[in-house]
């Protein structure tokens, strides 16, 4: 994919001691529960919430949902405060102890919500073939869930858990996909560095319509400059809207303002969430 800029190959690569299995960064996002609990706000926290709570408000009663590379469940809480007639879930991870932490979340849940859906976490590469899921419905997943993972996964590899996430869907059937949007040809400079390679839209547009899905609805996440905002709101909804938003950030934190003024400005973010489809 290109050779690194003489001189500047850090940016371009995973940190060193970064966890790692294989070729694959298992660096967990933030546990933003745990952050908020004790007081920590940050716009990353706030995104990776928000994110998840748009897909739990989407998932539609009797919906078997396939969260890839599940991690430590943090999408979980959220599905068993506002999607309880999910008929099922199933986490995919090739991390053991990630799996583990989420059975721990498991437990404490079913303590506080019961038991209102099956859950089941599989210890797989989802790069590679998957193995059988439990209890797959016939057809496949109505909702899958690939939240801030990809970009941890080699890009080869990447395109082959996409393959396999779209073979997952039902006809008709969801994959909410978020991963940072890079920009510019390979090699590009990483976001986050504990990233193994970060995506284009464009990257992501193609390998998505060539698994078979339909792109219908690109989010914004997190935002660029504040400038850079202002400018793109006055682009798509006229001056009022720039200075709206120069108010909002007097008086708003920046950790709810950031993901929130992402949203409407998905040309200008820096994270985005595709609602891909599979055709019916």
């Amino acid at each position: 994919m290109g050779d690194f800029p003489m001189g500047t190959t850090d940016q371009y690569v995973t940190r060193p001691g970064t966890p790692m299995i294989g070729p694959y960064s298992t660096n967990q996002m933030d546990d933003f529960y745990t952050a908020l609990s004790q007081g920590e706000a940050k716009p990353s926290g706030v995104m990776n919430l928000m994110q998840h709570l748009i897909v739990a408000e989407r998932c539609p009663p009797g919906a078997r949902v396939l969260d890839v590379c599940c991690g430590r469940g943090l999408a979980l809480p959220l599905l068993y405060r506002y999607a309880p007639n999910i008929a099922g879930y199933v986490g995919l991870d090739i991390s053991a102890t990630n799996l583990a932490e989420a059975r721990i979340r498991i437990a404490a849940l079913r303590g506080t919500h019961g038991d209102p859906f099956p859950v089941e976490l599989v210890e797989c590469d989802v790069a590679q073939p998957w193995p059988k899921l439990p209890d797959l419905p016939r057809g496949g997943f109505e909702v899958a869930v690939y939240t801030s993972a990809l970009e941890h996964l080699p890009f080869e590899l990447g395109v082959q858990s996409l393959r396999h996430a779209a073979a997952a869907l039902a006809p008709g059937g969801v994959l909410w996909l978020s991963t940072p949007a890079a920009v510019g040809p390979p090699p590009r400079p990483l976001q986050y560095r504990v990233h193994v390679y970060e995506w284009s839209q464009e990257e992501v547009q193609e390998v998505v319509g060539d698994a078979g899905l339909v792109i219908e609805d690109v989010i914004g996440l997190l935002p660029p400059a504040p400038a850079t905002v202002a400018d793109a709101l006055t682009r798509r909804y006229g001056d009022a809207a720039a200075v709206w938003y120069r108010d909002l950030a007097e008086r708003v934190p920046a950790a709810l303002l950031d993901t929130v003024s992402a949203v409407m400005v998905a040309e200008a973010a820096i994270e985005l969430l595709f609602l891909c489809r599979k055709p019916a």
